[in-house]
């Protein structure tokens, strides 16, 4: 059907001439008679509707001709010996990466797959070429304005020039799509100018949209980027850069330039090309979201679509266009909020401005980034070295990595890993390097900004920040201008919320300073997007063990420096196991602002600040939840929870307790993160049981190991499938032992299941490391555990029993973070009724006087109960000191060192149980509790270097009476069997 109408033309329509005319491409098919598509003067827009029989057969007939006969410009359905070795030659160092590769499979197995780069470039199609037929992936039969086989293409030359007619090359993609055959689109060609990047690619695109209308089979275009170099184009072009193009958009000679480069630092692991592909856009579900635009309006839209998807994927991967760190500078201290901070601080202190600015200058130098390239590449080469000395692998949670690489394209990414080594500053930067993200700005303590190791962290991307502004009314306006500053430009910016590194393992409780300056800059409209990423960082072995050994028993924290680092204990020459990256779900700024019902451009300074305590504590849990349980933790959980600390355990023992803490966390909502070894094992547990089962048949009933059945056994098969657990998890077990040994930590006895394992003694702080990275698991059944033995009856009040249970919630609350907005009474239920499942406890339904009764006295509870005892020890021993507070106030520091030396002594007497419990960072964090509490108050005075802290009882608590109390509730709660 025609139409005698000749539309307007609109810009980008392709017309009749720029159909026809594509000089590089010169594929001729012969065909009866031409295919009536083309109207007098131009596209006609009767091709919006449904082509008559004759015309969709003639299209047909041309399809079928083209794939019997491949064109100049198809892919090379193999490649034979010789261009198969130089394929492996030459691609061999490029990432191409198993989600690209699945995520190209799953469009070709719905639909047609028409593949698109921006630029053109003949190395990138033939990579192509040799990845698609290494992977199995579908060949393009076509690409616009590019020759493969030179000698059909020069025949066919001939033909045209004989014959007088060609095909154009936007009818031929039709066609081939039409018989579901895979094509390949360029964009542009390098150095192209913006009109004439339309002329060159619009009509394909165009003839994309219409084929789209005349099928049910869907199309999916498919964005490709192969990076070379991942280095942002400048933002001004220098003479070379208009030669021979720029570094993403190159000419013949730069490509070569930049493919020699890539492949020696390849080499030398300073990174690799890398093959990213973007979200495919589905041609069917795009003309839904455009149902009255025309086929050359929405062939525009298509454009601006990749166009935007180009500029995403480019920011993510390469970043913003780099400005020198003195073009930072002069726009950091024009800022208008700046500008008034420094004429303020100038009439304040009587300076003339020019000197004030001149601090503002060198307090920036002092804090800001100098990003090098070059550095974060040595950087990696180095890592990749000290990743192959000192740990197994890095286990990447890579679909966690992919959600935030999703974010980044449309906000700014704030990262917040937990900060547990001096490596946790390395390791995100190598991961999102090396998953071609653009490495983040880290913000990093003034205390690492040493020589040599200060400027080169720099270079890598380090941004450094005082531990306290207090006293500066300058610096910390310099610092705020300069963070929202590379947050407008959209770099990924890390910084550890705990402020310090942790000596326990556990996570500290969370500072406010940073982020309570980028909420505010939301909340005023300055920041647009902010999603905020709350990341574990595990180790299954540390390299500080020794050093933070020595602090937590009161020795001062040793300032950083070159030969420090060198001199930690076997750095480079033992290995420490694995390390594990997760990554939780993005929390957006602004729907967490909608959900507490804070007008964002209007809040009220209380509102703010009670959001951002609410939000740090959100994203401490977080990181919580998503850690990784690793062997070592389980290992040292068991360990440490023996009840006779100097007493060996069996093998049996041990695997049956691994068993019984694998099951409880497996049956979690959701189910804890175990590592990829201990997930590896249980994977085949229903075959470890049939193995169980096959050594004693007697003994043991069928029992599924599958998560979701487990809330219906009885106790026998609970035992059953608890011990089947930690047979099944046997040989990661043992290699996790293995590290421990060696650092001589653990003694292992005996062979094969006549083993036993006897813990260290001097060991005990070092592995208790390990077992507080899982203990937040613990921490409600705990609790609840603790609540019930301290009463020593079968039979409690519930109220009674609620009551010491929160009692030990509001006592460890400088601890563990609880989850957000959950209720005590409903967590305590919920922990009550799951203790009832289990069968350990029966709750009466009476409606007055409900009594817990403890079914049977229960190793589990006891279990539970043990989780969480070091710590209910060392506030013990912090509150038995209280009567030495009353007379005059005590220095802190010399207070610590003084309850844990006398701590020291008990436990040689046997007085203390656990040389855990000696902590330093869990005493102070009594102290601050007893001050919260109004028990103690706390003076500061000034001076030379640093203040001094002490602490005093409150007059109120001063006679010893509430403190006794106080104490006596705590002593009953550390031993219940010797209370009144």
């Amino acid at each position: 059907m025609r139409t005698s109408v000749k539309p307007e033309r609109r810009a980008g329509e392709p017309t009749e001439a720029a159909d026809q005319e594509q000089p590089a491409e010169t594929d001729e098919v012969l065909l009866p008679h031409d295919l009536p598509i083309l109207e007098e003067g131009g596209l006609a827009e009767a091709s919006e509707v449904e082509l008559s029989e004759d015309a969709r057969r003639e299209r047909l007939e041309l399809a079928a001709q083209l794939s019997r006969r491949p064109m100049s410009s198809a892919m090379l359905e193999r490649l034979g010996r010789w261009l198969s070795f130089l394929g492996r030659l030459l691609f061999a160092h490029v990432l191409f990466e198993r989600r690209g590769i699945d995520a190209i499979r799953d469009c070709a197995e719905r639909g047609t797959v028409v593949y698109t780069m921006e630029t053109h470039s003949r190395l990138d199609y033939f990579y192509f070429n040799y990845a698609f037929l290494k992977h199995e992936l579908p060949r393009a039969r076509f690409a616009n304005d590019l020759i493969v086989r030179p000698w059909r293409a020069f025949w066919e030359t001939l033909v045209n020039l004989v014959r007088r007619r060609r095909i154009p090359g936007p009818r031929k993609m039709e066609a081939l799509i039409l018989r579901d055959e895979a094509t390949f689109l360029f964009l542009q060609r390098p150095r192209q100018k913006a009109e004439d990047r339309v002329t060159y690619s619009q009509p394909y695109l165009y003839r994309l949209i219409q084929t789209q209308r005349r099928q049910e089979t869907p199309i999916f275009v498919v964005p490709l980027f192969l990076f070379w170099e991942k280095r942002p184009d400048p933002r001004r072009a220098s003479l070379l850069d208009e030669l021979f193009g720029t570094v993403q958009s190159p000419g013949f000679f730069r490509k070569l330039v930049n493919y020699v480069q890539t492949f020696w630092q390849t080499f030398f692991k300073f990174g690799q090309p890398m093959v990213q592909v973007s979200s495919a856009i589905n041609l069917q579900e795009f003309l839904r979201e455009y149902p009255g635009a025309d086929s050359s309006d929405a062939s525009e839209l298509l454009r601006a679509r990749l166009e935007e998807f180009i500029r995403q994927e480019r920011h993510v991967i390469l970043g913003p266009t780099a400005s020198s760190r003195e073009q930072v500078e002069r726009q950091v201290l024009a800022r208008p909020e700046l500008v008034d901070a420094m004429r303020e601080h100038a009439e304040h202190t009587g300076q003339d401005e020019l000197s004030v600015r001149r601090q503002a200058q060198k307090l920036f130098a002092e804090i800001a980034a100098d990003p090098s390239l070059l550095m974060i590449k040595i950087f990696s080469a180095t890592l990749s070295l000290v990743w192959y000395r000192i740990y197994d692998g890095l286990e990447v949670d890579e679909e966690g990595l992919e959600r935030v690489r999703e974010q980044a394209k449309t906000s700014a990414i704030v990262l917040v890993p937990s900060h547990k080594s001096h490596i946790d500053y390395l390791v995100l930067s190598y991961v999102f390097y090396h998953y071609g993200l653009i490495p983040p700005h880290i913000a990093a303590g003034v205390n690492l900004s040493f020589w040599p190791l200060g400027p080169l962290f720099r270079r890598a991307g380090a941004f450094f920040i005082r531990r306290s502004f207090k006293g500066e009314d300058l610096y910390p306006v310099v610092f705020r201008e300069y963070l929202i500053r590379v947050l407008e430009e959209q770099y990924p910016v890390e910084f550890f919320i705990e402020g310090t590194r942790s000596r326990t393992g556990k996570l500290i409780k969370p500072k406010y300073g940073m982020l309570d300056m980028m909420v505010r800059a939301f909340a005023s409209g300055r920041l647009d997007a902010i999603k905020i990423v709350p990341i574990s960082v595990g180790y299954e072995k540390i390299i500080e063990e020794r050093t933070y050994r020595r602090e937590l028993l009161g020795e001062e924290k040793q300032k950083e420096s070159l030969a420090g680092l060198l001199k930690t204990p076997k750095f480079l020459t033992s290995k420490k196991g694995r390390l594990y990256v997760e990554f939780d779900e993005p929390i957006d700024l602004g729907d967490y602002f909608a959900r507490f019902g804070i007008d964002r451009l209007q809040p009220e300074d209380d509102a703010l600040d009670a959001l951002t305590v609410r939000l740090a504590h959100r994203i401490i849990y977080d990181i919580n939840r998503v850690t990784t349980i690793s062997p070592t933790a389980l290992v040292a959980t068991v360990l440490l929870n023996n009840p006779d600390r100097d007493a060996s355990i069996s093998r049996a023992r041990l695997l049956h307790e691994l068993g019984f803490l694998l099951h409880f966390m497996t049956r979690q909502d959701p189910p804890v993160r175990l590592s990829g070894a201990l997930r590896e094992a249980l994977a085949s547990r229903q075959a470890a049981l049939d193995a169980l089962k096959q050594v004693h048949p007697e003994q043991h009933p069928p029992v599924s190991l599958a998560y979701d059945e487990h809330a219906d056994l009885n106790d026998l098969e609970r035992q059953h499938l608890e011990s089947a657990m930690g047979r099944a998890v046997a040989s990661v077990i043992d290699r996790a032992l293995a590290i421990f040994e060696k650092e001589k930590q653990v003694q292992i006895h005996g062979k094969h299941h006549a083993r036993t394992y006897t813990l260290a003694p001097q060991a005990r702080h070092e592995i208790a490391y390990y077992r507080n990275t899982l203990v937040h698991h613990f921490v409600p059944e705990g609790l609840l555990a603790s609540a019930i033995a301290s009463f020593n009856s079968p039979a409690i009040a519930l109220d009674r029993l609620m009551d010491q249970t929160l009692f030990l919630s509001r006592l460890f609350k400088y601890e563990w973070i609880y989850e957000e907005r959950a209720e005590f009474k409903n967590v305590f239920m919920r922990t009550l009724d799951d203790f009832a499942t289990q069968g350990w406890v029966t709750l009466s339904r009476a409606e007055e006087d409900q009594q817990v009764q403890i079914t049977e006295p229960r190793q589990e509870l006891d279990y539970l109960r043990r989780m969480v005892l070091t710590f209910i020890e060392a506030y013990a021993l912090m509150f038995r000191r209280l009567p030495d507070l009353v007379e005059a106030p005590v220095e802190r520091d010399p207070l610590i060192k003084e309850v844990i030396a006398r701590g020291r002594e008990e436990l040689s007497k046997g007085q203390v149980h656990f040389e855990e419990s000696l902590s330093k960072p869990t005493l102070l964090n009594a102290l601050r509790l007893l001050e919260d509490w109004g028990v103690l108050v706390r003076h500061t005075t000034p001076g030379r270097r640093r203040e001094t802290i002490s602490y005093q009882v409150h007059a109120d608590w001063a006679d010893g009476q509430r403190y006794r109390t106080l104490l006596t509730r705590l002593e009953t709660l550390l031993n219940p069997a010797h209370t009144d």
